[in-house]
């Protein structure tokens, strides 16, 4: 069933369970965060690549829903979100509205599912550990870490990582996290 919702567009994403802070300054992304807030403080977060000299920006065809669990005000005026991950979309079209702001139909899209991880994919979930324990802030964000499931494992290394939009695409019309886990076995260096 399609949905209506409001498009915050990123240079980087977030993925079911995952967390992300946010600092919300235009006056049509503080709209945004207020009409969620009377609502169920739900809104969408998509790829978006600024094509230098064009006025038109590529945006992803997939999305996550996110909602607002925690805000507060910063000391420059602008506003502080810290927003979770709840599911996947398609976005089958958009428009913008007067001010800007990118309202987009979307279709829901079903989680990956959890799986334990395979031997050889171990070296996915030590690497995430070890940049947690480098970047605290990172790993604070999360009351419970699954290091054994695959899924969570390859979403939380997603949202790390600089990913081209096509990636990003390719990936997230996939139905489990094999696709993702293949591709960041090879991306992310082994160094033995």
């Amino acid at each position: 069933m399609m949905k209506k919702l409001m498009l915050f567009p990123l240079a980087s994403i977030v993925l079911p369970e995952g967390k992300m802070k946010l600092r919300i300054f235009e006056s049509r992304y503080k709209r945004m965060v207020t009409q969620s807030s009377q609502s169920d403080s739900t809104f969408g977060i998509c790829l978006i690549h600024n094509k230098k000299g064009n006025k038109a920006n590529q945006l992803s065809k997939f999305g996550m829903l996110v909602k607002i669990v925690d805000f507060e005000a910063l000391d420059n005026g602008m506003l502080g979100l810290t927003v979770m991950g709840m599911e996947r979309f398609r976005i089958e079209s958009v428009v913008s509205e007067f001010d800007g702001l990118r309202v987009a139909h979307v279709t829901p899209l079903n989680g990956w599912s959890v799986r334990d991880l395979e031997p050889h994919e171990w070296y996915l979930s030590h690497q995430l550990q070890a940049v947690y324990q480098q970047f605290p802030q990172l790993g604070e964000l999360y009351s419970h870490c699954f290091f054994d499931d695959a899924s969570w494992v390859a979403q939380r290394w997603l949202e790390l990582l600089p990913i081209s939009i096509q990636q990003f695409d390719d990936l997230m019309r996939q139905d489990d996290a094999h696709s993702a886990v293949d591709f960041l076995l090879q991306v992310i260096e082994v160094s033995h």
